[in-house]
């Protein structure tokens, strides 16, 4: 896989570059040091698309999900991503938790705009022989989710207040 020189900030919003923060674990150059670098690694490879070996290798062998997806199926990007928050990230010994709020849009259609929607998921993660795997999460329903108030930056990164983007 070669570099994408389209991305300057990486998509997972660390504040890096794409090429310092989630490019070395998307080409296997490094591993992540963390549960919620390898969660950011693995929002990154969902928005940018074409990345579905990426994300079954970072899934855990024991995840029943993971028996019924396929690469191909996984680097399809049928939404656009616009914003990850991480909300909590917790590790004990070689388990860890991340929450996050990940934003996204689905296509427009036949006279439907695109609908902006929030996905927050609280995600375990193991580590084996100095890797983080993904094994599952739990979606938090958004109605239990907080919305942030109108005046604050929306969460989705636009960079516009909340009440003038996903408010609206």
């Amino acid at each position: 896989m070669t570099s994408n020189p389209n991305v300057g900030d990486c998509p997972c919003q660390s504040g890096r570059a794409y090429s310092e923060c989630c490019e070395p674990l998307h080409r296997n150059d490094a591993v992540a040091e963390s549960a919620e670098a390898l969660m950011r690694s693995r929002y990154s490879a969902f928005a940018l698309g074409g990345l579905g070996e990426y994300l079954l290798d970072t899934w855990h062998n024991s995840a029943s999900e993971k028996a019924q997806l396929d690469a191909a199926t996984l680097s399809r990007r049928d939404v656009d991503w616009h914003g990850l928050e991480i909300l909590d990230s917790h590790q004990q010994g070689d388990k860890a938790r991340v929450e996050f709020r990940a934003h996204f849009s689905t296509p427009a259609h036949a006279h439907q705009p695109a609908e902006r929607e929030c996905l927050q998921e609280r995600s375990r993660f193991i580590r084996e022989s100095g890797r983080w795997f993904y094994l599952s999460g739990t979606i938090v329903p958004t109605s239990v989710a907080p919305a942030p108030s109108r005046n604050a930056p929306c969460p989705c990164g636009s960079g516009k207040k909340y009440k003038r983007c996903c408010a609206a």
